[in-house]
């Protein structure tokens, strides 16, 4: 049995060659290659996708155009031992993995495969003798039609070459960027040199008379006052030498005794901040203090935190940032964020680092952009007076919250095509969102997901993990989003629409992932 032309013997020569030794893995890849062309139509144009970064990547380099530089080669790690060949243009291709069902006719492989044998203790000899009897009879191949995001071979990324402000070299970006991902924190891969650390000089508080504090000094008397009883570049005398002995201090920080020229005091870091870290919708409240600043909300909004970066700056070791919780409705005036630097004073190279990170914005408010919403309650109960209804004056209520008004309302029956004739209405009249309330159970009668569908609605989702709430619906007719809430949230003091619909005002998309993500706080414990 041949591998691509190649005998066994002069295959396992090409791959000492390639790998640097015989690696079983990729001798036991190149069947799977052989296994996986000889499977596929000649002629084609076929990607490849190995499910493991060990040794089929290999294999699959040595034996085909496919290389992972090229892009025709992509390694999706399942942990699996096993690749798959297909149509560049269709997807349709191969899946060849080991066969399970046979392994137990070839002990040296089981045994590798499943790694039954410490690697020390295998015998390579007998293992090559295996998987070159074995050969293709060792896997087994099936057809496959890979996702769409696989199509097209390598991604024509349009990307542009900058140059780091602080390492001063070239790095791709598909945006304007000014730091690259290494220098910025969002690419680790060298141990930090801690070369920029600060040391300062202290000195003895009787020899510190006449001199000047290097910074502020907290004096903390327990429920009754907090702040700096010696601010920076007061000039010490012998009762501030007192005070601070109360304080129990007895050095301090001068102006005098340490050189200033390569460090950022905390204050100028924080005012930095102020500066960079808010964006849309965001003030500082007050000028720095004792080296903290606040942030707060300029306008009634939707409040959003990168929170990506918001970690990879505090995972510096020395500043921090603290915020709300991401994707909340705020107040103006509202307190958002805090920060400040841990020591007295940064290195100018610490600072800087920080300040790539921060260079644009890293939480903003949108503002609340629809002012208007169509609502249109549904139930044949309602329609026909049998029961008094509560669902408009709760939609006011929630849309009033956030500056909306109902701009119009309907009232239907239990019935699809009565409702997509009101739904095509209010989308024809311009209104950017309809909120549709009740029939979105699981009885007979509940077709309000049906009528939605009928007027043209695109359902996005049709559930969420949040309780109460969990047959909340989104979804979209041309450029008008519709949300559907469940009828149970009359009796709930907190249901997903509190969650979604500030979301949906201030013009966010919502996403069927943006949904699924509030599973993770989404038990409204005590509505």
């Amino acid at each position: 049995m041949t591998i691509r032309g190649f005998s066994f013997d002069e295959y396992v020569d090409e791959v000492k060659t390639f790998h640097g030794h015989v690696a079983p893995g990729m001798v036991a890849g190149g069947f799977m290659v052989e296994l996986a062309l000889s499977s596929l139509p000649d002629g084609g144009f076929f990607d490849t996708v190995s499910e493991t970064r060990a040794c089929i990547p290999d294999a699959v380099q040595l034996l085909t155009p496919c290389t992972i530089g090229n892009g025709w080669l992509k390694i999706v790690p399942t942990g699996r031992f096993a690749m798959a060949m297909y149509d560049k243009h269709t997807g349709d291709g191969v899946r060849v993995s080991p066969n399970h069902e046979t392994l137990d006719n070839w002990p040296q492989f089981k045994a590798w495969l499943l790694k039954l044998v410490p690697k020390k203790e295998q015998d390579t000899r007998a293992l090559l003798n295996e998987i070159r009897d074995g050969g293709t009879s060792l896997f087994k191949c099936e057809k496959v039609s890979l996702d769409s995001s696989f199509l097209g071979g390598k991604k024509k990324n349009v990307s542009h070459i900058h140059i780091c402000g602080l390492c001063g070299e070239g790095f791709r970006a598909k945006e304007a960027a000014e730091i690259c991902p290494a220098c910025s924190g969002e690419t680790t891969l060298y141990m930090q040199q801690r070369e920029d650390d600060v040391t300062l000089t202290a000195t003895p508080l009787e020899k510190a008379i006449g001199s000047h504090a290097l910074h502020d000094m907290t004096l903390i008397v327990p429920r009754k006052q907090k702040g700096p009883a010696i601010v920076k570049g007061q000039c010490i005398t012998e009762a501030d030498v007192e005070t601070l002995k109360n304080m129990g201090k007895n050095r301090i920080y001068l102006e005098e005794e340490n050189d200033q020229e390569n460090l950022v005091h905390e204050n100028d870091v924080a005012i930095a901040f102020g500066d960079t870290l808010g964006g849309e919708g965001v003030t500082v409240t007050r000028p720095p203090k004792e080296g903290k600043i606040e942030f707060e909300a300029a306008h009634n909004g939707l409040f959003y935190v990168d929170t990506e970066r918001v970690n990879r700056l505090n995972s510096m070791a020395d500043v921090i940032l603290s915020t709300l919780d991401s994707c909340i409705p705020v107040a103006k005036g509202d307190v958002l964020a805090g920060t400040r630097a841990i020591p007295l004073f940064l290195s100018k190279p610490e600072f800087n680092r920080c300040m790539a990170l921060a260079h644009t914005p890293l939480f903003h408010v949108a503002p609340y952009v629809i002012k208007e919403a169509g609502v249109i309650v549904t139930g044949t109960e309602v329609f026909e007076g049998r029961i008094k209804d509560g669902f408009l004056p709760y939609a006011e209520k929630m849309l009033v919250t956030h500056g909306a008004a109902i701009a119009t309302h309907a009232f239907v029956p239990d019935d699809p095509s009565m409702l997509a004739a009101e739904v095509t209405r209010m989308a024809g009249e311009g209104l950017k969102l309809i909120i549709v309330t009740g029939g979105l159970s699981v009885d007979p009668d509940d077709v309000t997901q049906v009528g939605l569908e009928k007027a043209g609605v695109t359902v996005s989702s049709s559930r969420s993990p949040i309780l109460p709430g969990a047959m909340t619906l989104l979804g979209k007719i041309k450029d008008t989003t519709v949300v559907g809430v469940p009828a149970g949230a009359l009796a709930s003091k907190k249901t997903a629409i509190d969650l979604i619909l500030p979301r949906l005002l201030a013009g966010v998309e919502v996403t069927p992932e943006d949904v699924y993500s509030m599973g993770v706080g989404g038990l409204l414990v005590g509505a």
